[in-house]
């Protein structure tokens, strides 16, 4: 039948709801401005749970009559339904994404073949968690990290709920003695475990798994299950549920722009309960009223319609038209966004979409056509060459540069052999060697070709990681010229103790602690370096709390900057004790754009950069600054977009950086 259920009519029974697809306009129009970067929807992900709770009730309506009317559920037609609605978009979706990675686009997002598998897998949500880290949320906001499958998460969630309530709701019926009212009993205790079990887990494992996981997530679902199983015992809808329905509809969208856009319950478990609002308007729209009728008007129908679609394909092309510059908070970036993600997912509906779910084939021969389809995009995703992503090392290039131990250690000085490169190469670099940033760039000169080649060891976090890499592609360019290993780990830097405020670091600090006292006088020991190059960025400016009484500390703060200076200085004293002949600090370039309020605030780093020409300063001539940082002011326009999240050069421009600055930099000051 085509329309909702009469007022005061059992609800047992019920067709075609145009309203519902008004719904799925509504939840879709949320994650948009959500995505878009409205601060005015900092919860939109709202949406999402709208849709989680709206397949809830109706895949368990649909079962549910299933069982009614035939007494059984006819698993291959369902799963073979569900493969012919859902998986060609997907499979176009991830197809498309792919090709554009292939083609340069998205370069920079990491661990990107493990997502893609995951999407065709419908276990992104599990990879999401196998891969997070709360230091990488701190650069999630930059475009060119952010992955375009990342809204593959809430698709896995609905396919492993697809995949496995029909046999579980089978399971709950026959043990219910196949009546509805026990049924609906079994449902509601389900319902109710897995909401107190939610938070539970959130508690336990942290919001990342709150957020990702399918078992914090059910709820939601099932939420809207043991509504369609509570209108499935015969219950009538009352007519004054029409009153409800402009109130649900209002609590739904207060629900997107009240919540948070970072913490909350979608972070802490509690969305369980959060959906109950949106099983409430669900009920009230089971009988005609004026919002019935809002909701029916055809251009939100038609929208609900495509809104599977609409969701697919908005959020790699959103990310695409970010990575160019375009800012979708506005109402030309939205519109233009809007525009085509309406476009590509009415064509997709036509074109591909439509055709296929007419197919009058068996479900036996869908199954395996599915089957096909998916094994043979996740074979290309595993074969098809992607690069590197975001801290994922070039082993073979460190591998090709990394310091030979039985190398000779006679003393460095210029060769007598002339190589044209070497001599012939001018490149502007800011004079790096006063305790005064340079007003303008001054030309530099690569010297000859040592004796032997400078052993190089650069140590910290990752963006020491790029330099390092950099240095090590430069190296195997230049022959002759240095070797180079990076000790490196996500999070680390120098300053080994107190407690990051700013969020989790415990884990960062202590392998920060590892790095500095084990592992890097073992490498100094075993490596022999001429130069140890030190480089952290943010670590060692957020806020950190060493006793109650003074609280969280800045680096603007004296006592911290006390602590900085100290630890420092134990650093650089332990490297020169331990045999290094020549200590460089560099400072860093102060990061730009990023989304968390404290790296913003340029007065830190300032405090840093202070620190560490005192340490220098105090040391002695062993001990040089690198100012990369004034380096960077002063070359303008040559390094605009070296640095795509702000913070991190990419592996293009941390080769251009050691072939153009620090390469015949380090040269100089070891042989000069």
């Amino acid at each position: 039948m085509s329309h909702t259920t009469p007022a005061g009519a059992p609800a047992g029974e019920w067709g075609y709801q145009p309203a519902l697809d008004g719904l799925r306009a509504v939840a879709v129009a949320m994650v948009l401005c959500f995505h878009a970067g409205f601060s005015w929807m900092g919860g939109g992900y709202f949406g999402v749970s709208v849709f989680f709770t709206l397949s809830g009730f109706l895949i368990t309506s649909l079962l549910l009559g299933q069982l009614g009317s035939r007494g059984h559920v006819p698993m291959r037609e369902f799963y073979a339904r569900r493969l012919r609605r859902l998986l060609p978009a997907s499979s176009l979706c991830l197809a498309a994404v792919l090709i554009a990675r292939v083609s340069g686009e998205f370069g920079q997002v990491p661990r990107f073949r493990q997502q893609l598998v995951g999407a065709v897998t419908q276990v992104f949500n599990w990879v999401q968690i196998a891969g997070s880290s709360s230091y990488g949320n701190l650069f999630r906001r930059s475009p060119a990290l952010t992955s375009p499958i990342e809204h593959y998460w809430s698709l896995a969630i609905e396919e492993q709920f697809y995949l496995l309530w029909p046999l579980v709701l089978v399971g709950l019926w026959r043990l219910a003695g196949r009546t509805s009212q026990r049924l609906l009993r079994l449902l509601v205790g389900l319902t109710v475990a897995m909401a107190v079990a939610s938070p539970l887990v959130a508690s336990a494992f942290g919001p990342d798994v709150a957020y990702w996981s399918t078992p914090t997530r059910l709820g939601e679902l099932l939420v809207g299950g043991t509504l369609a199983a509570w209108l499935r015992t015969g219950r009538a809808v009352p007519g004054t549920a029409r009153n409800v329905a402009p109130v649900a509809l209002v609590a739904v969208a207060s629900v997107a722009v009240i919540l948070p856009s970072a913490g909350g319950p979608a972070f802490t478990g509690w969305m369980p309960l959060v959906a109950v609002v949106s099983a409430v308007l669900l009920w009230s729209l089971q009988v005609p009223g004026r919002m019935v009728s809002l909701l029916s008007v055809r251009p939100l129908v038609l929208m609900g319609r495509i809104s599977y679609g609409v969701y697919l394909y908005h959020w790699p092309i959103f990310v695409l038209l970010r990575t160019h510059g375009w800012s979708l908070s506005t109402v030309g970036g939205f519109a233009a966004g809007c525009a085509l993600t309406l476009a590509v997912a009415t064509v997709s509906l036509v074109v591909v979409e439509q055709p296929i779910r007419r197919l009058r084939w068996p479900a036996g021969r869908t199954l395996v056509a599915a089957s096909l389809t998916m094994g043979t995009l996740a074979s290309v995703m595993l074969v098809v060459p992607l690069g590197r992503g975001f801290l994922e090392v070039d082993q073979d290039v460190l591998d090709a540069a990394a310091i030979d131990t039985v190398d000779s250690l006679a003393d460095l000085h210029p060769s007598t052999t002339v190589v044209e490169s070497a001599t012939t190469t001018t490149i502007l670099a800011a004079s790096t060697t006063s305790t005064t940033a340079p007003s303008a760039a001054v030309p530099l000169t690569l010297p000859p070709l040592p004796s032997r080649p400078v052993r190089i060891l650069v140590v910290g976090d990752s963006t020491a990681l790029y330099l390092g890499q950099g240095l090590a592609a430069w190296a195997v360019a230049h022959p002759g010229y240095a070797q180079v290993d990076v000790m490196w780990c996500q999070g680390c830097g120098f300053l080994l103790d107190g407690v990051v405020t700013s969020y989790d670091a415990s884990a960062f600090v202590a392998r920060s602690r590892e790095v500095v006292l084990d592992l890097l006088p073992d490498a100094v020991q075993r490596l022999q370096p001429d130069v140890v190059v030190l480089m952290s960025t943010i670590d060692d400016v957020l806020q950190r709390q060493w006793t109650a009484e003074e609280g969280p500390l800045s680096p603007v703060d004296p006592a911290f900057a006390a602590r900085l200076r100290q630890q420092y200085g134990d650093v650089t004293e332990s490297l020169l004790a331990g045999g290094v002949d020549r200590v460089v600090w560099v400072v860093p370039p102060v990061p730009t754009g990023s989304e968390v309020p404290e790296l913003r605030e340029r007065a830190r780093y300032e405090a840093q950069h202070a620190v560490m020409r005192e340490v220098a300063a105090a040391a002695g001539p062993q001990v040089a600054v690198n100012e990369l940082d004034a380096w960077f002011t002063a070359s303008g326009d040559l390094v605009a977009g070296w640095r795509p999240d702000g913070t991190h050069l990419t592996e293009e421009s941390a080769e251009q950086l050691a072939e153009v600055f620090v390469g015949p930099w380090l040269i100089q000051l070891l042989t000069g």
